[in-house]
């Protein structure tokens, strides 16, 4: 399907909070190398969410652990005729390196970001509305006065320490996420249910939907079975569940 959207509902915490680093990731990618002074307070604040994530103590190892059962779910792949050999070992040789730069922080994730001053004081005052405005925050505004250049120099080293986070993150989801392939479905009157395998370790419910659809795809899902409903947005009234059958592509992505 060309000029698809996609919906994704994990199934899973650790796959929530991967996906939302992504998003994170990729807002702040968009944003960094912006020039003007808002590009630069909106990446900050992307940092700053990405940092409050990093912070929860088991956060290093439910990654490193995420990274071994995808590693010991794909080396039996290394016998197995039909599969593409060269891009299987170029999979696993990521995977390693993922883990061998893990290892080797032996601070908390983000320890250099969250000990700077600047990025210290600011997010003190995250949770205040307009709590960063140069009233509050004079230091932040002088910060923000610097030339483009130096202000993206100072929040690309930033960014450059949580490689070894932002990489991994993608790496996995990326092979969850082509661990099977798409295939068609339709939703009757926009309502469509499948039960679970309760033996198949399904991460992620993708649901792909034509970009000319004028509806979206709410997914819910429980430990035996998931439901998906596509709703049609409604000015200034709740979205209403579509009348007619839908055709969707699905992928229960399972590792």
């Amino acid at each position: 399907m060309t000029d698809a959207v996609y919906y994704e509902q994990p199934l899973n915490e650790r796959m929530r909070i991967y996906i939302r680093l992504e998003h994170l990731f990729k807002q702040a990618a968009y944003t960094l190398r912006g020039y003007s002074v808002w590009d630069s307070r909106a990446t900050f604040t992307t940092l700053i969410d990405i940092i409050d994530i990093l912070t929860r103590s088991d956060f290093k190892a439910d990654l490193l652990k995420e990274l071994e059962r995808q590693q010991n779910a794909l080396v039996p792949l290394t016998t197995r005729q039909g599969v593409d050999q060269a891009h299987l070992a170029d999979i696993l040789r990521q995977i390693r390196a993922a883990q061998e730069s893990l290892h080797g922080v032996t601070t908390q994730l983000g320890q250099s970001i969250r000990d700077d001053d600047l990025f210290s004081s600011l997010r003190q005052r995250h949770t205040v509305a307009g709590g960063d405005c140069a009233m509050d925050m004079p230091v932040y505004h002088l910060w923000l006065q610097q030339t483009p250049e130096l202000r993206v120099e100072h929040l690309e080293t930033w960014f450059k320490s949580l490689d070894m986070v932002s990489t991994p993150i993608s790496l996995m989801l990326n092979i969850i996420r082509e661990s099977v392939d798409m295939r068609s479905q339709i939703a009757a009157q926009g309502f469509y249910q499948q039960t679970l395998e309760t033996n198949l370790p399904v991460q992620i419910i993708r649901v792909a939907l034509d970009q000319s659809r004028p509806y979206f795809a709410e997914i819910s899902a429980g430990k035996h079975r998931f439901t998906i409903r596509f709703l049609k947005p409604t000015a200034g009234r709740r979205p209403v569940q579509v009348d007619e059958s839908v055709e969707f592509l699905l992928g229960c992505c399972a590792l």
